[in-house]
């Protein structure tokens, strides 16, 4: 007789605004497929030099997460606004992508909203 393994809760997707310092979404394979992914410059078109405040409002405005390696940008946060993910400056791309698909993993966004989470790898 199989026994039923009791079902892992389904969160909605993660949503990630990258800051102009990453490589273009399509190089997270592996956080793709876990969460939608957007870049600052690449999917709005905005300029490198863009303000931090102005990142975050649009972050904000659009439900997403701002993934940075600005420390910052944690001053910007507010109680309904964005949250961000600030990771270290010395990581490859293959390692941003591990550390980010992990930590999401059975996670939901909601929780990180308004919140700054450092993430090592």
């Amino acid at each position: 007789m199989r026994t039923k393994r009791p079902k892992q809760k389904k969160y909605p997707k993660f949503r990630f605004l990258l800051d102009s310092a990453f490589a273009k979404p399509q190089v997270f394979k592996k956080l793709s497929k876990k969460a939608s992914v957007k870049h600052i410059r690449h999917n709005f078109n905005l300029a490198p030099e863009t303000e931090d405040e102005e990142i975050y409002k649009l972050a904000t405005q659009k439900s997403m997460l701002v993934v940075t390696l600005d420390l910052g940008f944690k001053k910007l946060l507010k109680r309904n606004g964005a949250g961000v993910f600030m990771l270290n400056s010395g990581l490859s791309n293959e390692e941003i992508d591990k550390a980010l698909s992990d930590f999401i993993s059975g996670k939901n966004p909601q929780d990180y909203k308004g919140k700054a989470i450092k993430i090592n790898a």
